[in-house]
């Protein structure tokens, strides 16, 4: 085994193909968005680079410490004994075998390996071992190597507290739908895995196997600090994979064996691509394919595409490595990111177009809504989380750029008012104690923010009360009036000339605020005249079926 050299590459941001400017005017047609001026959180941990590039919550900030090292390897020619032998000599690590295991799938310690590690952490040596359907767990300071199967079935339930989460405006069944829907979706209980995800005032207990509880980590601190790109539980090393995919090569090549053409595309490039033999195999596609591409001074990513087309490959950054793989291979490893779509979206309404915007124009049949697998969850207005391959992420990063481009470049107009921000001036006629009190809860109850105040006088919610005409109950006016004292034993008025007369002293609520705001006024009127229960409310419809019977009156309220 002989030691390599250190290629460090120095990162890039992810570039996307561009769209045109029909396809710009078409999207920006699509969505009625509000800007805001608000960035990135300010405690975010990531810095972003310039122009919005990507950050990532990186798997090595994660995981165990004796994982995480860095070390520079050739296992070319070795075996899987060779591999444990070194971690255990010259990592000093405590590994164990599951025999039975790796039995049953047919691997033995004399399995051979082809692999190799440059200045980068051992966890990604490991996890390149899932070519041969084996993985790993950590557990209390040993390392146990294993089926991947074994691995998987192997559940653990751990404590998240999301209350920092909530404070920044999550809501708890935003988190579990994020969590379910963009993370292994076929994992939980729910369809069919063995997943759970239950909520317990601000902790979230999770029960998943150790690699997926990794992901709900990566995904939690990401919703707290992120970027305008931030991928989850993804290597720093895949950074300097994106730059050499931006990197020009010239190749000509005419009927020669796919292995070389790859080996020489990675020459150019200067980095690490590999073939995924079994899933080439899997295909009946042999190394020696003879292959041919012609090209000059393209991106790297250009020509894999050209290189890979009529093979129908494609390729995924994983572990590392730049894979060329099968389509549905790629679509196993899914990778999540979190996007700050802010300044696009103000509201749930404005997000939830924005989604349908990129599930329509970033590769439509990619989605489980088109019968693919990729999937995008609102975690709060503003925020989404996207579950896709790597070359859809960039798709989506350039898709939400060309967004504020054209947003940016769009003339604004005063008169094109989203009419749930339509401000409305609304009368309630209700009673005046009633009227009085919500005069004060309602700035309380209902949208605390949007209300005119001393701290706050720029806000448009207003609140006025104002005297109305009485309500004369119909029993005042006949001499049937049950309420009457003066009411001799026949029937009739002892004094006619001047009789007790009551009334409902009645007030107008007028309040300036948005339809949506004034919804919630509504129901909280009808709540506080019949209360929640249905008996209530039967009580008040059968009151008011009896002119006023059985109402409750203050004594206050009546005069001569």
């Amino acid at each position: 085994m002989h030691e390599l050299k250190q290629n460090r590459q120095p990162s890039s941001s992810l570039i996307g193909r561009y769209f045109s400017h029909a396809t710009v005017r078409l999207l920006c047609g699509c969505l009625t968005l509000t800007l805001l001026t608000s960035g990135p959180p300010a405690e975010a941990q990531q810095t972003e680079a310039e122009d919005g590039a990507a950050t990532t919550i990186d798997p090595a900030t994660l995981l165990p410490a004796p994982l995480t090292v860095k070390s520079s390897i050739d296992f070319s020619d070795s075996s899987l004994r060779e591999l444990i032998e070194w971690l255990r000599q010259e990592q000093q690590l405590v590994v164990m075998l599951d025999k039975n295991e790796l039995s049953r799938i047919r691997v033995s310690p004399a399995e051979p390996i082809q692999d190799r590690l440059r200045d980068s952490p051992i966890y990604l040596l490991l996890n390149r071992l899932s070519t041969l359907d084996v993985s790993w767990y950590f557990d209390d300071q040993i390392l146990y190597i294993t089926s991947s199967e074994a691995a998987s079935r192997r559940l653990q339930t751990r404590s998240y507290n999301v209350g920092n989460l909530l404070d920044l405006g999550y809501a708890m069944p935003r988190l579990l739908e994020v969590i379910t829907e963009t993370l292994h979706p076929d994992s939980w209980l729910a369809v069919g895995g063995e997943g759970v995800v239950n909520p317990l005032g601000d902790v979230l207990f999770v029960r998943q196997n150790a690699a997926i509880q990794t992901e709900v980590t990566a995904l939690l601190e990401a919703l707290s600090n992120h970027g305008r790109q931030t991928f989850i539980n993804d290597p720093s090393e895949h950074f300097e994979l994106r730059a050499a995919l931006e990197r020009e090569v010239t190749i000509d090549l005419v009927e020669v064996p796919l292995e070389t053409a790859v080996v020489r595309l990675a020459e150019q490039a200067e980095t690490d691509i590999r073939l995924d033999r079994g899933s080439l195999n899997m295909m009946g596609i042999r190394e020696r394919e003879p292959v041919s591409v012609s090209l000059a001074n393209q991106k790297l990513s250009t020509v894999l595409q050209a290189l890979l087309l009529d093979l129908e490959l494609t390729w995924v950054l994983r572990d590392g490595v730049l894979w060329l793989t099968s389509e549905d291979d790629a679509n196993h490893y899914q990778k999540a990111a979190v996007y700050d779509v802010r300044d696009l979206c103000s509201d749930e309404r404005a997000t939830t177009a924005l989604i349908d915007a990129i599930q329509a124009q970033a590769q439509p049949e990619a989605w489980t809504e088109s019968g693919g697998v990729g999937s995008i969850a609102m975690a709060r207005a503003g925020t989404i989380v996207v579950s896709n391959q790597e070359r859809i992420h960039n798709e989506v990063a350039e898709l939400l750029s060309a967004f504020r481009r054209a947003l940016a470049n769009s003339k604004p107009r005063q008169n094109a008012i989203n009419p749930l921000d339509e401000i409305v001036t609304v009368y309630y006629r209700l009673h005046s104690d009633i009227a009085r009190d919500l005069s004060e809860l309602l700035p309380r109850l209902v949208a605390y923010d949007s209300w005119k105040t001393a701290t706050q006088p720029d806000q448009q919610g207003e609140l006025f009360v104002v005297s109305s005409i009485p309500e004369w109950p119909a029993s005042a006016k006949t001499s049937s009036d049950p309420f009457s004292a003066n009411q001799n034993e026949k029937g009739g008025s002892q004094d006619p000339i001047e009789p007790i007369l009551q009334y409902y002293s009645r007030s107008v609520l007028i309040v300036r605020q948005t339809r949506p705001v004034h919804d919630q006024i509504r129901e909280i009127i009808r709540r506080v005249e019949a209360g929640d229960d249905a008996q209530s409310s039967k009580m008040r419809s059968m009151s008011q079926g009896m002119g006023g019977m059985f109402r409750v009156l203050d004594a206050s309220y009546k005069s001569r």
